[in-house]
């Protein structure tokens, strides 16, 4: 029978416990770091994009105004065009125009906007120590947002319709007055 070896060395607990705590505290650094470092690259990435997406709409709208005009410039030359009954329809277009580009840079304006106010309360917890903070920043973060949210559909509501009156607009006046010359004429 041999003899097994009770050769155990004594097992500190408080050293044990302070090198996993050591190993987590600079695990959960490198991951902080590892976070930031994606969100900066995220962040970066969506400015050029969103500068380069904002660009072409403003190109995209100028080449459509200059469209729009070259038509309504060739049809005037036809045989077949009515000037008085056109107006209604030229202002129409541009008011639509003109509306759907301040709809559009406000929708872009507010995405944009949004989506940097996540980067920034990304940020923010990832270099947030207390757990207790993390959620007082998700929770104010959570409230901001819904009320930049309805603040901002009642924007949209507003432009919408005012854009849907300039647009009805010019026909009213058209209709107006070929009423008034039909009258005329009974």
């Amino acid at each position: 029978m041999t003899k097994k070896s009770t050769n155990t060395a004594a097992v500190d607990p408080t050293a044990v416990t302070k090198e996993i705590e050591d190993m987590v505290a600079t695990g959960r650094k490198s991951l902080q770091e590892a976070f930031l470092n994606g969100t900066e690259a995220a962040e970066k990435a969506f400015k050029s994009n969103s500068e380069t997406f904002k660009t072409n709409y403003e190109k995209a709208v100028a080449e459509g105004k200059s469209g729009f005009e070259k038509v309504i410039k060739t049809l005037e030359g036809s045989q077949f065009y009515d000037k008085k009954s056109a107006e209604a329809f030229v202002k129409a277009s541009n008011a639509a125009v003109e509306k759907s580009e301040k709809i559009g840079a406000a929708l872009i304006d507010f995405g944009t906007g949004s989506l940097q106010d996540v980067f920034n309360v990304t940020k923010t917890i990832a270099e947030t120590e207390d757990m207790t903070k993390v959620v007082e920043i998700q929770t104010e973060f959570a409230k901001n947002s819904m009320q930049n949210y309805v603040s901002e559909m009642g924007k949209f509501n507003t432009l919408v319709a005012d854009a849907a009156k300039s647009v009805v607009e010019p026909f009213g006046a058209q209709y107006a007055a070929s009423l008034d010359m039909f009258s005329k004429q009974a």
